[in-house]
């Protein structure tokens, strides 16, 4: 039988075929710990399932501090779901501003289907072929890959449940469910400026490799954070990682038992798996760029699921995306508008100079600060104009939206080139010193 010679086939051995239950620790843990619900790779197997089974992806990461800027905080015990999550994003320096929002049109996709179609196309084939040859081990190695699976799934469920339950549901999502569900609600409710009533915590997080992100949470989410989320179930969930301590204790000691076709299949899909799992594809985490509607024109915003409440916004000025000089934490503090009381917890903290010390520094950051807020209110101006343009009548003049300007007007006679220099001399001085043109 052409089977029977497939398990007898060897033409040259594999040794150490264990080492595939140990390598790609690193990569699984920072993966896996981010508690991303991952669109087509969810359901693949993976290398180094002790990380699962020891529930190494929730222990905190240190390197990590938390600056609550609205209350004045610091922390330096950050949850491992937020620190990995935090270094799977790509950010700028200091200049990128994260945003959790409501998400009230989460609704379910023919797309969220694929993983576990994907997965049984890619792992059923490995235990029917080990059946049809008789290969006993490797049916025995499959049933191993099959187990780990599920149990990381039920894993990452439960605590992607604990972490979902602190975080709560906006006041939006609570309104549109009882509206669909036939409840009576009032009609007002559902605005979604009702979801900002509270002002949002803006926090600075600084990261293990020294990059910063501001970010703007409302209070629930802020104690996922801080907070350790207990799972709801936690017998099954202790007798789930003792599953997957045995499967993986089955797959170590049999794998070099098998045949070894089953060998490489195993070994070609572990690692394939892996690989397409932790390399963070936007279209896999259903990262997507995302029209600039209520930000400064220009911006760069991208808009990541955080959970079926809430969704997070990336978003970097458009004066920040390119300009490396202009990447640091005095723009960071500038953009954010502080008032005196976050002035002077920035103070305190050692983040921000004293008054006496820093003359130049403190100047051109007032300097930037009045600038980018009137970017703001031009922006603002415009994005009004354009929403009452439609409901008037039509007339001869100008519909160009208003631009937001450091300085005056420039006097006639002078270039556009020269008026731009002028409007962006205070970011682009090579000696960090606003050069405010004259009459500012």
């Amino acid at each position: 039988m052409p089977l029977e010679r497939l398990r007898d086939w060897k033409p040259f051995q594999i040794d150490a075929l264990g080492l595939v239950t140990l390598l790609g620790a690193d990569e699984v843990n920072q993966s896996v710990g981010t508690l991303h619900h991952r669109r087509y790779t969810e359901y693949l197997p993976l290398l180094a399932a002790f990380v699962i089974a020891g529930d190494r992806f929730v222990a905190e990461q240190p390197g990590f501090v938390l600056y609550n800027l609205t209350d004045g905080i610091t922390s330096t015990e950050l949850q491992g779901w937020l620190t990995r999550w935090l270094m799977s994003q790509k950010v700028n320096n200091a200049t990128t501003v994260l945003e959790w929002k409501p998400n009230p049109k989460s609704k379910k996709s023919w797309r969220d289907s694929v993983a576990p179609i994907l997965s049984f196309i890619l792992v059923a084939p490995l235990l029917v072929i080990t059946v049809l040859v008789g290969d006993w081990y490797g049916v025995g190695n499959a049933a191993a890959i099959i187990i780990s699976i599920l149990t990381r799934i039920y894993l990452l469920s439960q605590r992607r449940h604990a972490r979902d339950k602190t975080a709560g549901v906006p006041k939006v999502a609570k309104d549109l469910e009882e509206k669909n569900s036939g409840k009576a609600c009032d009609a007002d409710a559902v605005a979604p400026k009702d979801a900002n009533a509270e002002p949002p915590k803006i926090l600075c997080i600084i990261r293990s490799d020294g990059k910063m992100v501001t970010c703007k949470v409302p209070g629930s989410v802020l104690d996922t954070f801080v907070k350790h989320s207990e799972v709801s179930q936690e017998t099954f969930y202790h007798v789930a990682r003792w599953i997957c301590w045995l499967a993986l204790g089955v797959h170590m000691c049999i794998l070099g038992m098998c045949s070894l076709f089953t060998q490489i299949y195993t070994v070609f899909l572990l690692v394939l798996s892996t690989w397409w799992f932790t390399s963070d594809f936007p279209w896999d985490i259903r990262r997507q760029k995302e029209e600039n509607v209520e930000h400064a024109p220009g911006s760069s915003v991208f808009r990541l699921p955080f959970n079926r409440n809430w969704t997070v916004e990336q978003i970097d000025h458009p004066r920040f995306i390119d300009g490396k000089a202009s990447d640091k934490r005095q723009y960071a503090w500038a953009r954010q508008n502080l008032d005196a009381g976050a002035e002077e917890a920035l103070k305190a903290w050692n983040l921000f100079p004293i008054d006496a010390k820093n003359k130049d520094w403190l100047k051109n950051y007032h300097a930037l600060k009045e600038s980018l807020r009137a970017d703001e209110k031009s922006a603002a101006t415009s994005t009004q104009s354009a929403d009452a343009r439609p409901r008037m009548p039509t007339t001869t003049q100008s519909t160009e939206p208003l631009v937001g300007r450091i300085s005056p007007p420039a006097a006639p006679g002078s270039s556009p080139s020269q008026k731009s220099a002028s409007d962006l001399s205070i970011i682009s001085s090579p000696d960090d010193t606003p050069r405010v043109p004259a009459g500012d």
